[in-house]
């Protein structure tokens, strides 16, 4: 599912575009606080490679191009030193050019359409060698594993590898908190992908997120309902097949992976007991 997750990079990208071409009195006429919006920028460029920084720096070479290092030090209180070298690492990692004019060096910022173009490149050139590298793949013979990982790309990757299985999946704990972390666009992609597989999908969600279980039960194969306020948590549980999946809701987001077919059935079994109390 590396593959969706990278679409779904290649959707939120599309941010940064807005950056340089809406005001921030349209974004907030669409629903956008600054704070959150620039929050979620900063979270995409760090999944696409860059350090604090080089962030920094982009965005301000975003809305001041072109500029001196001199100037962007001064305009976003980094140190000159390590101004020159947070743009030398977005040269090199393509965010960024730079000139002589009037014996001066200056930088641009790389449009972020033309990085969204470069990076949809990279994945078609990805596609051509992942037989290969599934090749040196080693399949795991155990018949039980457990693994944590942390961070958003960590519980997208993990979420959309259940559909993998090709078997329905079953989500108890689910809140507005799993949403937002996920990520609106990711879950459109994702829901979209299942949905086409066929894949049958069951939610509890908690009461306060009534209006995310009325979008779902919009939804083919896919089913909802809400428990009460008072079974609300910062955690969530996916079942698929085998699969188990435990989702800490903190920051940084927590994913505990178990793969075992007794635990699997317990799971389950409790999910159905859930189920039954909901509405």
């Amino acid at each position: 599912m590396k593959i969706l997750l990278c679409r779904i990079c290649y959707i939120e990208f599309q941010c940064c575009i807005a950056i340089a071409g809406i005001g921030w009195e349209s974004l907030s006429g669409l629903g956008y606080n600054m704070q959150e919006y620039l929050e979620k920028v900063r979270e995409i460029l760090k999944l696409l490679g860059l350090n604090k920084n080089e962030i920094i720096i982009y965005l301000d070479l975003l809305k001041n191009n072109p500029s001196s290092p001199l100037e962007l030090s001064k305009r976003t209180k980094i140190h000159r030193s390590n101004t020159y070298d947070a743009l030398r690492g977005l040269v090199e990692k393509g965010f960024a050019s730079k000139a002589l004019k009037d014996q001066k060096t200056i930088f641009w910022a790389i449009a972020p359409q033309k990085i969204k173009d470069y990076l949809k490149q990279q994945e078609q050139e990805f596609d051509i060698i992942l037989p290969q590298l599934e090749n040196f793949t080693q399949q795991n013979e155990e018949k039980s594993l457990v693994s944590i990982s942390e961070g958003t790309f960590a519980a997208r990757e993990a979420l959309a590898d259940l559909l993998n299985l090709n078997s329905s999946i079953l989500v108890y704990g689910a809140s507005k908190q799993a949403v937002e972390a996920f990520g609106q666009p990711f879950l459109k992609e994702f829901h979209k992908a299942r949905i086409k597989k066929r894949i049958l999908m069951r939610h509890i969600y908690d009461k306060k997120a009534i209006d995310r279980v009325r979008l779902l039960n919009k939804m083919k194969f896919t089913e909802a309902v809400y428990l009460s306020e008072r079974y609300n948590t910062v955690a969530s549980t996916a079942i698929c097949s085998d699969t188990v999946l435990l989702f800490v809701f903190i920051k940084p987001v927590l994913v505990m992976k178990i793969i075992n077919k007794e635990v699997g059935d317990a799971y389950r079994k409790y999910f159905e007991l859930l189920w039954s109390f909901a509405k």
